[in-house]
């Protein structure tokens, strides 16, 4: 199977190593890999537009990867816009990982090495360009590498239905229109980076934003880390990455936050009548034998004592 894509070509592949040549022909050389399956099966429909190579692709689940290796056998300096029409992916690039939900979008490094892992079939389409087209400084590029972009709401919106349109537009290679529309797609694609680039995109401050999401739904026995990776548009990974990275694993803050609050209660006067395992249940822990012997592992008394011991009684 030619991996060589003319204007406007689709090709189909129906194992990994043929999409593995398909997409290093199409893109940057990359490697192709996932799960033993009887029928893997992969569709990349290609053009470009002025500088840019425009792609939609739809497959079954898999994964694919930009390794060191890859890199040094030549980089062009492109950068990549991937936009999420359907199923999830998590891109990983520079340690972030990101989950992409449909309308996601975000954008990566060919010179540097990068995973999308896909565990669904899925359906997305890639922008492909010169670094220099985005006019970006290196410190700007660091920061939003793997990024999630809501393509849902404000400048992201924007960004994704003029890809959308772009795509769809089966004379925009060679017409004059297609190459203003392209042209229209990287000033608002720069114009949503500007939008982003905040304090609140570092990692303490996201951490400090997960910490507070916790703090709100600490009631929620279901709370957990795959709830607030999700609820986050972040890997599970990533997420448990953030928390180990500052000391304490994400569940660790979890209870802890959960039996602070219930040692706050246990001493409220105004809450003397409530039940112990009433307050346990309403700070996310239901189960009142668990909950005595995580209290009593923390505080070095069960809560009955505690109680007791503030109020009296």
């Amino acid at each position: 199977m030619s991996a060589v894509l003319s204007a406007g070509a689709a090709v189909q592949a129906n194992h990994f190593d043929a999409w593995q040549q398909v997409i290093s022909g199409a893109f940057v050389p990359l490697r192709a890999s996932g799960p033993q399956q009887a029928r893997f099966r992969a569709r990349i429909r290609s053009h470009h537009v002025g500088a840019v190579h425009l792609s939609e692709i739809s497959a079954s689940p898999h994964r694919v990867s930009r390794t060191s290796k890859l890199i040094r056998g030549g980089d062009s300096g492109q950068l990549k816009v991937s936009l999420q029409l359907r199923g999830n992916a998590v891109v990983c690039q520079d340690g972030r990982e990101t989950l992409l939900a449909p309308g996601d979008f975000t954008l990566y490094d060919t010179s540097r090495p990068y995973t999308l892992n896909f565990d669904e079939s899925f359906r997305s389409i890639v922008l492909m360009f010169p670094r220099e087209l985005l006019r970006l400084r290196p410190s700007d590029l660091a920061g939003l590498r793997a990024r999630r972009f809501d393509g849902r709401h404000g400048t992201g919106r924007l960004v994704r239905s003029l890809v959308q349109e772009l795509c769809v537009r089966e004379d925009a290679a060679g017409s004059r229109s297609g190459l203003l529309i392209c042209d229209a797609v990287l000033d608002v694609l720069a114009a949503a980076v500007e939008d982003s680039a905040e304090p609140a995109a570092a990692r303490g401050d996201l951490l400090g934003r997960l910490r507070s999401f916790i703090e709100e739904h600490l009631a929620d026995p279901e709370l957990g880390p795959e709830a607030i990776a999700a609820q986050n548009h972040i890997s599970v990974r990533y997420l448990h990455k953030l928390f180990s990275a500052d000391g304490v694993p994400v569940s660790g803050w979890i209870r802890a936050r959960r039996l602070e609050r219930c040692r706050r209660d246990l001493a409220d006067p105004e809450l003397a009548e409530l039940p112990v395992s009433a307050i346990a249940g309403r700070w996310g822990l239901p189960n009142a034998a668990h909950f005595s012997r995580l209290f009593k592992a923390t505080f070095g008394v069960s809560p009955r004592e505690y109680r007791a011991a503030h109020l009296g009684g």
